[in-house]
């Protein structure tokens, strides 16, 4: 879990916290407009959407260290590029490849290789490998803003390239196993003995069930998966759209870079304080009642975003926001792994994942294109709490399949 947790700090250039520290800098060097900017994100999510599929195929048959230490290795050079940055097409191209291989690679593989390891404490290992990673993303705007002050922003981006080449590569290639029944070991240190529902059939009043292991064709085919999808798919769109333009949000009501950077590492803040808090709790309750729980207050924390005319609202904002967004990877891995098992959770968490990655290619889209047209965010944020009021709603409606698929596995348990 560590390796995986270190693994995760790698991508962070990928995350829109991080990238909207150069917005204002790129827009003042090269009179790039927002849009374009925004555009270089949208087309690496897009990227992200399509290779997440096929990244979660990988970790299914060949586990994650080698897929981990390839996506890290492309962001490493991609940051390393944009260091020599001349031009918008560059500036595409080079983040296109990093958000490419942060969001669609290496933010999926890791949390199903720790899904793999754990059923019983699967919402508190997941919750501690996002706090870490958010613990990393909480440090690292203030790092990059400290460099950019110091040597300027190509100098950033070279820290970006050498951080995520030494922490995502070196790593996961050396210490990373696949699942541990490769290594004569069963999740959570158990002994599981399993059968085909057709052999147990026989006997019904001897079997327990203990998991169901849905194929992607199976799981593609109940209401729920999809009912996640699109809640995950809305949702993005705010994370996204509200990540990459809160910096520039923030100087327009008057707050220096200084201290933006540093309501950008509250946001990182509250999101590792919500991995831990929103982890623990899947273990407890429902993860589909939490996601739910956690979409309706993305409503109020839009509100808040609007009434922000000073430092300490922005503070409680992007803390309490960052909270918020802290569940959405640990709450959906626990909530999939429920559902279907761990046999094909790569790949199902590869399909959904590439959803949620076009949601975060569109949202600094909407939201850039709203401040073009009007010179304001405001109508962006108001249409972003209307998309969470009906995440929420989708998600309440995502409820556990019930036809269980004919593979599906059973513990036998002998008659006392």
């Amino acid at each position: 879990m560590a390796v995986a947790a270190v693994a995760n700090i790698s991508r962070v250039s990928s995350a829109v916290e991080v990238v909207t520290l150069f917005v204002p800098l790129l827009v003042a060097e090269f009179g790039w407009s927002r849009t374009l900017i925004s555009t270089s994100v949208a087309v690496g999510s897009l990227l992200g959407a399509a290779a997440a599929p096929i990244a979660g195929r990988l970790v299914d048959r060949y586990g994650a260290r080698f897929v981990i230490a390839v996506g890290a290795g492309l962001v490493g050079l991609g940051c390393l590029s944009l260091s020599l940055l001349q031009g918008a097409l560059m500036f595409i191209v080079g983040y296109s490849v990093v958000r490419m291989m942060g969001q669609g690679v290496v933010l999926l593989v890791t949390p199903v290789a720790v899904a793999n390891w754990f059923v019983r404490r699967r919402g508190t290992a997941l919750a501690a490998l996002f706090a870490c990673s958010s613990a990393g993303l909480m440090l690292t705007p203030l790092g990059v803003q400290a460099v950019i002050n110091t040597w300027g922003w190509r100098a950033a981006w070279v820290a970006l390239g050498v951080l995520a080449l030494v922490l995502g590569v070196v790593p996961p290639l050396l210490f990373m196993l696949r699942r541990p029944e490769d290594v004569g070991m069963l999740p959570d240190g158990g002994a599981v003995k399993t059968v085909t529902s057709e052999k147990a059939g026989t006997k019904p009043s001897l079997v327990k069930k203990v998991q169901v292991e849905w194929t992607l064709r199976q799981a593609l085919g109940t209401p729920a998966l999809w009912l996640i999808m699109a809640a995950g798919f809305l949702a993005s769109i705010v994370v996204a759209g509200v990540g990459l333009h809160q910096m520039p949000y923030y100087l327009d009501r008057g707050i220096s870079a200084t201290v933006g950077a540093a309501v950008v590492s509250t946001f990182a803040l509250g999101s590792a304080a919500g991995s831990v808090v929103w982890g623990w709790a899947a273990d407890r309750v429902s993860a589909r009642a939490l996601i739910v729980l956690m979409y309706m207050s993305g409503v109020g924390a839009m509100a808040v975003l609007l009434s922000v005319h000073m430092a300490t609202t922005a503070f409680v904002f992007a803390f309490l926001f960052g909270f918020l967004a802290g569940s959405s990877m640990p709450l959906f891995t626990v909530l999939l792994a429920s559902y279907y098992g761990r046999s094909a959770l790569g790949s199902i968490q590869g399909i959904v994942q590439m959803v949620k990655v076009s949601g975060l290619a569109l949202g600094p889209l909407v939201a850039g294109i709203y401040y073009d047209v009007m010179n304001s965010y405001e109508s962006a944020f108001v249409t972003f709490a209307v998309f969470f009021a009906f995440a929420s709603l989708l998600m309440f409606l995502a409820r556990r399949p019930v036809a269980a698929p004919a593979y599906a596995q059973y513990e036998v348990q002998k008659r006392r």
